[in-house]
């Protein structure tokens, strides 16, 4: 079975997409769980993916894999509101995180059933999070599509500003309580969890939070462009899906948060430390036969089904020429020059001054003190409603995303032109 599944899965053709500090525990939370099964089991509809693969820190997506699925998600948009998924997520996560805390203060379950449950949960929560990547992939090029037909100039701007959720996240949810004098500590209880977006990196401290709010702005609101009426409907659609798009990751990452005594219970069970934990799957943990892999982790997943291989499976293509200009989309207008950080994850924000260029993979609440300084932004990934393009829009800071490769080409200290009218970075020296 396992070689079968390496076959199948790499039949396809695969090209990089989601940078993610994802080792084995992580992935194993969420494997397998965005099949047509699974999401026809939660009530998603009958349009999951068939296959998928992460290897060398990264997603990687197929055209293939996404336009079988674009006839059921076409068919389901046209009868259902992504409203429905974002309310089933609301609710889950209200009911998950009552379960998770009770269960992990209650002695008398046993490890191995708080896990099981944990399992499922997470599994669950791997579907929700799919949902979003698979209707943003029928929706945006229904909006390219359909937008040209009503609206002139800078189409891509338009779809941003219009596409804007109505709904607040949790970062802006945190914000509306600093300003409106919230105690830190209620503050802190509530949303500690942000800053922890991989299972494993500390929570905020108080002292941090106290140091945001000292930075927070006047509140601005968005400016919604208008919308002409043969648009409403998709745009409707679109808000919702920005919406859920960060809704998922949050509530996976905050049920993560609420589920770490019962991880620190498995880890002592079988004596690991609890940063060692991450290196191992969750499922080998649940069958009492724990098994260790390495950083450099691979997953390949068929319907369902899957497996994980130590190392690449991928070859790769060498390729000698020198990049001296790196392309992407336009998030927000503006040309700057300053000087390269590259921020991999949330523990290197802290190296970004003022005037640097901040250059990620992709950005997230956590990155919101290190976006404060920067005065630009460039991302290997992102759509025009991603986190950095709305963060970029609200600052008025030039920004660039989607490069796919900035964050490899890109060194600390290398001197750049951010041309976020043309969308292109260019190295100086």
């Amino acid at each position: 079975m396992p070689k079968s599944i390496k076959e199948k899965v790499l039949n396809y053709h695969w090209e990089p997409w989601l940078k993610r500090n994802f080792y084995a525990f992580m992935l194993s939370l969420i494997a397998g769980s965005y099949s047509r099964s699974d999401f026809k089991k939660y009530g998603f509809g009958d349009w999951g993916v068939k296959a998928s693969l992460f290897t060398e820190g990264s997603w990687y997506s197929s055209p293939e894999i996404f336009a079988e699925a674009e006839p059921r998600v076409e068919a389901w948009l046209a009868t259902h509101k992504i409203e429905e998924i974002s309310d089933l997520l609301d609710s889950f996560l209200e009911l998950k995180r009552r379960e998770i805390i009770s269960l992990s203060k209650n002695k008398k379950v046993s490890l191995k059933k708080k896990l099981v449950y944990l399992q499922e949960t997470f599994h669950q929560v791997g579907s929700f999070i799919w949902t979003a990547h698979i209707l943003e992939h029928v929706l945006w090029r229904q909006l390219r599509v359909e937008t040209p037909k009503h609206i002139k100039g800078n189409v891509d701007k338009y779809i941003g500003d219009a596409a804007y959720p109505l709904k607040k996240n949790a970062l802006e949810l945190m914000e509306a309580d600093m300003r409106s004098g919230v105690d830190l500590k209620i503050i802190w209880k509530n949303y500690a969890w942000m800053r922890s977006r991989d299972g494993f990196t500390r929570p905020y401290k108080l002292s941090e939070l106290a140091e945001h709010q000292k930075q927070l702005k006047s509140l601005k609101s968005h400016r919604y462009p208008e919308i002409p009426r043969p648009l409403i409907s998709i745009y409707r659609q679109a808000r919702e899906l920005v919406y859920l798009r960060t809704k998922r990751t949050d509530v996976f990452y905050e049920l993560l948060f609420w589920a770490r005594p019962i991880f620190k219970e498995v880890a002592k069970a079988y004596s690991l430390s609890f940063q060692d934990l991450k290196y191992f799957s969750f499922n080998s943990l649940v069958s009492g036969r724990p098994h260790r892999y390495g950083r450099n982790i691979s997953c390949l997943d068929f319907e369902g089904d899957f497996i994980f291989v130590n190392g690449p499976v991928l070859s790769k293509e060498i390729k000698s020429e020198i990049v001296t200009e790196i392309k992407g989309a336009v998030a927000q207008l503006g040309k700057v020059r300053g000087s390269v950080k590259v921020v991999n994850n949330i523990s290197e924000a802290v190296k970004v001054k003022p005037g640097n260029i901040l250059v990620t993979y992709m950005t997230s609440p956590d990155f919101l003190p290190a976006m404060k300084k920067a005065a630009a932004f460039v991302t290997d990934e992102g759509g025009l409603t991603c986190h950095a393009a709305i963060i970029a829009r609200e600052m008025k800071k030039p920004c660039i995303i989607g490069t796919k490769i900035a964050t490899r080409i890109l060194k600390d200290g290398d001197l750049v032109e951010v041309d976020a009218d043309k969308g292109v970075v260019r190295l100086i020296k």
